[in-house]
């Protein structure tokens, strides 16, 4: 492996390394050691892509620092940094870009003593979109400063972030061989704090007859070893133990740390049958490029995919198809933090579950907009009367979860749904349709027993028409108003009605059904 070299004033450097927290120590060790700890004052800033890379950091860091009086704050809080920060300030602070930024809005971080700055890792940072308030950041940074940045790999994007805040960067990249021998791994995902639970299950499964536990930090060689001794395992002669390399005969090689480079890979495998790597999911992509081309697949424990098989044969589908068309850099980040407390088959039928929630959600959203625009559906739409209105409290969303729930039709085969006062309607493809009257007829919504029937083809209101309301009868039906002395009823202060002389050419207008209006006795 290539000695790490100190980092000159105003000097660019650029790692490419594997995404391995057992790696920091590789470019912390040279920022760490120009700081100046009688200075009280901040110094260096890294950049994370998130708290817990900035949490991941920082532990690093203080295993570099070996007793230096030297104060570092991990900002996975900017109100709890703030607070720290006032108290006494620090020289190296490790944050997200977003949370450095809010410090520096609160005056809580100032950045014109900052002499040298990291950021690490810049190709997952690009994929998290933290890309502006990066921007934001490197506006304030000093100029001289000096710029390390940590790459997985050197992509477009990278590039062109190196072009503007960290130009004419001399690249410190694992020494590899032109012929490097392809090396197929099996990968299980997990969190590196669950990587023990992992390694246990995964020696309970396959039971080698002899094996090597890969390390590269000092605290995994401890973990490891101690797992392997609760086991029965852990002795120098033992088949089953914590090594940098794989001795002949070896059957099997678990991956605890990931390799720094394709030749640590290639001593660590040595002539194993099965090379098993346990990664989080942000290393998958730094565990192909260390396997130069070999095959690189994941590998299921058994109890994870007796959970996994329990998917029926459609969702299998879909998520074959999701997976040859879709890019997951940010989806992969966003789970991880999962995997502390459970397995990654169990965090994928909970993202299920989630995706079921999010269909209906999205069957509610499409029912209110085409009752909002009052839009139809072009394709040939059938329309359904279903008597459930709002005076049932009935919505659009709960037409449309008894049309997919009960009727068991999907969102894109219902188009307008129109609510009124005592009905519904709701408009269907005809593909669908008369199954879904025999599935929902009859069915409860909203506490009433709905009808659901193809819609007659007239039009419908909320109050039937004057021609359906009948026979009225005459006005005289509604009760003996003349009981009553004139004198009990309210008057107005209008006048003498007899003064409406002018409108007497409205006579000629009908009075009602009945004809016209009934003569009033005289002395009324």
């Amino acid at each position: 492996m290539e000695s790490s070299s100190p980092v000159a004033r105003s000097q660019n450097v650029v790692y490419i390394m594997p995404h391995d927290w057992a790696s920091t120590a590789r470019f912390l060790e040279p920022l760490i050691e120009k700081i100046d700890e009688s200075r009280a004052e901040l110094q260096l800033l890294i950049v994370a892509p998130d708290g817990d890379s900035a949490a991941a950091i920082s532990a690093g860091a203080v295993k570099v620092l070996e007793g230096r009086p030297i104060q570092i704050i991990a900002a996975t809080s900017a109100a709890r940094a703030a607070r720290l920060l006032k108290l006494r300030p620090a020289h190296i602070v490790v944050g997200s870009a977003s949370t450095i930024v809010a410090l520096m809005r609160s005056a809580a971080v100032k950045l014109d003593t900052v002499k040298q700055l990291s950021i690490a890792w810049v190709d997952e940072l690009l994929t998290r979109g933290d890309a502006s308030a990066l921007e934001t950041l490197m506006a304030e940074v000093p100029k001289d400063a000096a710029r390390v940045v940590v790459t997985t790999e050197s992509t477009p994007a990278v590039d062109e972030l190196l072009e503007r805040y960290a130009r004419r960067a001399r690249r410190v990249a694992a020494p590899t061989s032109e012929a490097s021998t392809p090396t197929a791994i099996e990968y299980v995902t997990t969190a590196s704090r669950a990587r023990l639970s992992v390694l246990r299950r995964l020696l309970d499964e396959i039971d080698p007859a002899s094996a090597v536990v890969f390390v590269r930090d000092g605290d995994s060689v401890r973990e490891a070893n101690d797992l392997l001794r609760s086991m029965g395992y852990g002795r120098d002669d033992d088949a089953i133990r914590v090594a940098v390399a794989a001795p002949p005969e070896t059957r099997l090689t678990v991956l605890f740390d990931l390799p720094a480079s394709r030749e640590e890979l290639r001593e660590a495998a040595g002539a194993a049958d099965r090379t098993i790597a346990l990664v989080q999911p942000r290393q998958v992509a730094s565990l192909r490029a260390l396997a130069a081309g070999g095959a690189v697949k994941p590998l299921t424990l058994p109890e994870s995919g007796a959970r996994a098989r329990e998917n029926d044969a459609q969702l299998r589908s879909e998520l074959r198809q999701v997976l040859d068309e879709a890019k997951f850099g940010r989806a992969l980040l966003a789970i991880e933090p999962l995997l502390d407390d459970f397995d990654g088959a169990e965090v994928a039928a909970a993202a299920l579950s989630l995706l079921e929630r999010e269909r209906e959600a999205h069957r509610t959203a499409l029912a209110t907009a085409a009752t909002t625009s009052g839009h139809r559906d072009p394709g040939g739409m059938v329309k359904l009367f279903v008597t459930v209105g709002t005076r049932d409290g009935a919505r659009a969303s709960d037409l449309v979860g008894a049309m997919a729930n009960q009727g068991g039709v999907s969102s894109t085969e219902i188009g307008k749904v129109d609510v009124r006062e005592s009905f519904s309607t709701v408009e269907m493809s005809p593909n669908v349709a008369d199954a879904l009257i025999e599935r929902v007829n009859g069915a409860t919504i909203k506490g009433r027993r709905a009808v659901v029937r193809r819609d007659e083809p007239r039009e419908r209101s909320d109050r039937p028409s004057r021609s359906d309301r009948g026979e009225r009868g005459p006005r005289a039906d509604r009760g003996d108003r003349g009981d009553r002395p004139r004198s009990d009823r309210p008057r107005s202060d209008r006048g003498d009605r007899g003064d409406r002389g002018d409108r007497g050419d409205r006579g000629d207008r009908p009075r009602g059904k009945t004809g016209a209006r009934p003569r009033r006795e005289a002395g009324e």
